[in-house]
This record gives structure tokens, sequence and C-alpha cells, in this order.
């Protein structure tokens, strides 16, 4: 039996590689790995590390008042004993975890009021745990906040984002982190959107992906 996800399953996964609008071109490959081991049947081929591809579909530099955007669509999954399987989903959240809360479901701000960068931070609840998925399916964690207990996530010893091993909850949405940028859903693919800068999203940011 082919493997296959239920739709709307939740799948974090870090970017393996740096998307520039102002440098990329339409049908570049977009790399990211899996963050967590998900639950599937057999047992074994969905773990942490599995590579996960797509390609950008439409993108335009900032130029002038024409604001840049980079509309990405994911296509498959490389499973652990090397075959692979459809995955169409959208980008529901992108970002680095250091900058989201999950206990207000909103993004770290410093005083300043710009967004924060690994800063105060308390040590996560439990793990994500695996659910759902039948037989040939699998399934994801849940991302409830309130395992939280009102903490931040772990910002690392560097204060750099993106240094530490914190993960993005999986109640996140939108660009987080990404001061200018909004994040909207295709009808089979995603949508960043700069209006007065490039949309560049650097490797090591995290992404939630819903599967169609």
């Amino acid at each position: 039996m082919a493997m296959n996800f239920t739709p709307g399953t939740l799948i974090r996964v870090a970017l393996e590689k740096p998307i520039d609008s102002k440098k990329a071109k339409v049908g570049d490959e977009v790399l990211a790995k899996t963050t967590d081991d998900l639950k599937s049947v057999p047992p074994g081929l969905a773990m942490k590390g599995c590579k996960i591809i797509g390609h950008i579909v439409e993108v335009t530099p900032h130029q002038g008042d024409t604001a840049s955007t980079l509309r990405i669509a994911f296509d498959k999954m490389i499973l652990k004993n090397g075959s692979d399987m459809a995955l169409p989903a959208t980008i529901k959240a992108v970002g680095y975890a250091e900058e989201f809360n999950p206990a207000t479901d909103s993004e770290v701000i410093d005083r300043m009021g710009g967004t924060g960068f690994g800063r105060g931070a308390t040590q996560p609840g439990p793990g994500v745990g695996a659910a759902g998925g039948g037989a040939g399916g699998v399934g994801s964690g849940g991302g409830d906040p309130k395992v939280y207990a009102g903490g931040r996530l772990p910002g690392g010893n560097t204060g750099t984002p993106g240094a530490s091993d914190a993960k993005l909850p999986f109640n996140a949405k939108g660009a987080i982190g990404m001061s200018g940028v909004s994040l909207e859903a295709g009808s089979e693919d995603s949508i960043l959107i700069a209006k007065k800068k490039n949309v560049k999203l650097e490797s090591g940011m995290q992404m939630i992906l819903k599967t169609d």
C-alpha cells in the first residue's frame, strides 16, 4: 500500500538552502528536511531528516513600487528507504522558532518594538507527540501551546536566530519575525509578499507545512 498523509497533517521542516527573490528563478528547487519523527505505516519511513522537495512557481524582485513576491509549491518527500511520495503542501508558518511565543500565539516583541531574536527564554515542556495515521498514513504532533507553560522558546547561547534547538510550534501562523513580509495561501501553493524589500528566506528557517 502506498504511504500517504491525511489531508491537513502538519509537518515541521527546516529550510536547507537560502532563497532570495532578487536572485531566485522560476523552477528553482526548494529543499527542506523534517525536524521530527512522524508516525508511519510501515514504521520508520517518515523520520527526522527526510527531505522535502518543492519548487518556485513565481518570483518577482522588489523594484520601485513593485512588491516582491515568492510563490512556493511543495511536491514530494524522500523517505528513509530512498523511495519518494507525493507531498502537496502549503506553508502555514515560516520563520525562526526563537521569535515566536507559543503562550500568546504571537511573535516575540522587544522593548524597542521590533521582533526579538532569541530573547528571554525558558525551556519548553513536553516534546511533539505523534498522532493519527491509519494504515498507509502518517500523522504529526499537535503543537499544543499549553505545554509551554507560558514560557518562550529557548534562544540558544549566541542570541542568533536559528542557533538553538528550538522548534517552531504547530500553532504558529504567517511570517514569523520577518518584518514587512506577509504569507498568503494560493490554491496549491504559498505566497510570500514584501512591499518594500526583497523576500529572503535563510537556511535554517523553519516551516510548518500543511498537507493538501
